[in-house]
Order: C-alpha cells, then structure tokens, then sequence
C-alpha cells in the first residue's frame, strides 16, 4: 500500500509532474534469511560508507573470519542491499549498500540484508546515499550507551517511508546518478594517476643511494650532482614574536603547510594572551615537527607571514630556492630516513630531532640552475593536482547538493 505525495522535489526532469507516492520499506523488499549452510560460500564482504559492498579480504588484506564462525552469515546475492548500522559518517544512521559486485557472498548477522521488488533498484541505491531516510532512522532508533552503535527494531525498520516517483522517473533519476557517479570515477582515478606520478617522479628525478646523477634529467644537464650539507643551505629561525596584524596566528598542516588557522583548531576564542610568542616563519622558510614526521608534518612555507607553535623547526635559506628544493626533496622517504636518524625520545610520545642534528645531514644536490627547472616542474605538477582536486570537490558538493534536491 502506498499513499500520494502532495510535494515534489525542487529538481525535476522536465515532462514529470505526477505526484510522487510514499511506500513502506517492507512493502517493496523482504528481509534476506537465509543463511550460508556447510560452507557454500567463503567470500566474506563488509559494508563500508565509503565504498559500499566489498570483499572483506581485499579492503583488510586479510580474510578475518574463519571456517566454524560462517554458517550463521547472510548470503548476499548481487543488488541485495545491506543495512550497518555499526559505521557511520552521519551517526548514528549508518550507510545502506547495494552489492554491486556482481557475484554472491556471505554477510555478519550483525547487517540487515534486504532484497527489494516493484522499484528501480539503482534509484533505491541512490536515495540511500542521500539523507533524507536518516530523519526516520533517528526518530526511530535507538544510539544506546555508546555513540558508535545504533539499534532499531527489524518490524520499524520495514517502516521506513520511501518515496517513489514513476517507474520512469526512478529510472531517469537513478541513469543521471550511475553517470554523475562515473564521473566523479573518473576524475578520482585521474587524481590518483598524476599522484602516483608524482611519486615516481620523485623516485625517478632524484639520484639513488650512492648515486650522482638521477634516472630522468631535464635536457642540458650532465653535471654529476655534489653532496652537501643541509647547514650550507639553511640556517636556523629561532625567533619568537607574539602574534600581530603582520604574523597572524597560522597552522602547519600535513599536505598543505602553513595555512590559516579554522574553527576547529583556533581556540584563541577561548582565552587571548597576548603576550604569548610563537615561531616566526617567513615566505620559503622550511618547517618541520619532530613529532610527526611520518604523517607529513614537513614542508616548506608557501604562504608567507605568519607565527606557527613553537614545537616546530623553522629554517631559512641562505638562496631562497634552495629550501623550495629541499622541501620536494623531504616528502622522500629516504630523506625522512636520514632525519629519523637523529630522532631522540624528550618525553612519552614525544620526539625531537635537534636543528643542528638535522643541519649536518648530508644531501645530493644539482647545480642551481637545474634545481630551478625541478623546482617549476613540481610546483607545475603541484597545481595540476591541486586543480584536479578541487575539480573533484566540486563534483562531489554538487552530487551532495543534488541528492537533497532531486529527492522527497
């Protein structure tokens, strides 16, 4: 039984204007019991918000489950759907996900599995990745003690109001949404390309241990590459100032560098001390946390101006293209090697590596001139990426913004 919807969605393709219908979960889907018996099927799939059904072995790299623990699963056939309420990026509502892999597999009990009739199941598949069914799911469930668990009653759940246009405006909605999805692929698998680039650039344009010339060489170099220390080329910054109108309070974040302080890490609102001082940094300075070294936490100053916390190191550069240099050259491992070297324990958790320590570390350097043409090679790459990341952002707010516009 369904009943007529008096609204519409903001967003329509042109030619529909029937009203739309509201029917209950359990009149278009019946929840899956059966259960795997004498181990018939052995791929263990999970439910991930991100990347919906998978094969639990290929996303852990492991296959977690075993033999005797496997005949209580749910088969999962494909373009069933499954329910976890267990992860969530909006909790405590966690995602629903079609098996779109295209062959069957077994689920944990702990999921709702359900297998759905009368309805375009890539239009279902796209309304659960909107939030409109969250409401429900809130005002029906049940978070508990803990905030990452979420319980609701099988007979509520089938409860659950959907909306449902015409069987041709299901597919007209669900066609636009596989498309924007593929595209959205592609622009992600293009990113990651130019990443991995990247990555073998790096590897490729800077010799290896015991080497003195790289693998890949802009046109017009021969010059065997000459091994310096890092004290001829920076000097250490070591002085603190409060912050002002000239040295705004910034961070050092991982990936980005020195970038302005948000909401989420300025507690300047909560108490002002004026009087307090922070290391001052200037355009090109490089920078790096003793602490953090393996999640990225070094780089070189791309913003200018500012004041950053005094646990980090703030160097120089005697020719200011070198610390640009150097700044490629440290998202290599084996100069983050050479750094962890002098890594010394201060306190529990905590890490230090002495600027003088890091000064004496010996690198392999080109003469300035080619530094030059690697250095406008990466930043050119650099803002490649930057570019396809932000193309990609785009996409995806505008999916965001349209799953909430072109369903009831």
């Amino acid at each position: 039984m369904s009943d007529k919807i008096k609204k519409s969605p903001k967003i329509r393709f042109a030619g529909f204007t029937d009203a739309w219908e509201q029917c209950k979960l359990g009149g278009i889907s019946e929840k899956v019991t059966e259960k795997n018996k004498d181990n018939n099927y052995s791929e263990t799939l999970t439910n991930s918000a991100e990347l919906g059904i998978i094969n639990q072995r290929d996303f852990f790299d492991k296959d977690i489950s075993n033999k005797k623990n496997l005949d209580g699963y749910y088969v999962v056939r494909p373009d069933d759907f499954v329910y976890n309420p267990r992860i969530s990026n909006f909790a405590p509502v966690g995602p629903i996900k079609r098996n779109n892999l295209g062959r069957t597999g077994i689920m944990s009990p702990l999921y709702y599995v359900f297998r759905t009739h009368d309805v375009d199941k890539t239009y279902l598949e796209k309304y659960f990745s909107s939030n409109s069914w969250h409401i429900f799911m809130k005002l029906n469930g049940d978070s508990g003690a803990r905030s990452d668990r979420f319980a609701i009653k099988d007979s509520v759940f089938r409860e659950m109001p959907i909306p449902i246009p015409s069987v041709e405006e299901q597919a007209k909605i669900g066609t636009f949404f596989k498309q924007l999805d593929n595209f959205i692929t592609l622009h992600q698998r293009e990113l990651e390309l130019l990443k991995e680039t990247k990555k073998s650039l790096l590897q490729k344009m800077f010799p290896k241990d015991g080497a003195n010339v790289p693998e890949i060489r802009f046109a017009g170099f021969t010059d065997a590459w000459e091994q310096h220390r890092l004290g001829e080329m920076l000097e250490e910054r070591n002085e603190q100032i409060p912050e002002n109108e000239e040295y705004s309070l910034m961070s050092f974040v991982q990936g980005t560098g020195v970038t302005p302080k948000v909401d989420r890490y300025d507690r300047n609102f909560l108490v002002k001390d004026v009087n307090k001082k922070y290391k001052k940094t200037e355009l090109g300075d490089f920078i790096y946390s003793s602490n953090n070294l393996e999640t990225g936490s070094i780089g070189f100053n791309k913003t200018g101006k500012a004041v950053i916390s005094p646990v980090y190191s703030v160097f120089s550069s005697k020719n200011k293209m070198e610390s640009q240099f150097i700044g490629i050259l440290s998202t290599r491992k084996d100069f983050i090697g050479k750094m962890l070297r002098f890594r010394q324990g201060v306190v529990y958790g905590q890490w230090r590596i002495h600027e003088k320590d890091f000064l004496d570390i010996q690198i392999t350097v080109p003469s300035h001139d080619e530094q030059k043409e690697i250095i406008g090679f990466f930043v050119n790459l650099d803002n490649l990426i930057t570019l396809h990341r932000r193309e990609l952002n785009l996409i995806k707010n505008l999916k965001k913004s349209l799953l909430q516009q072109m369903f009831i």
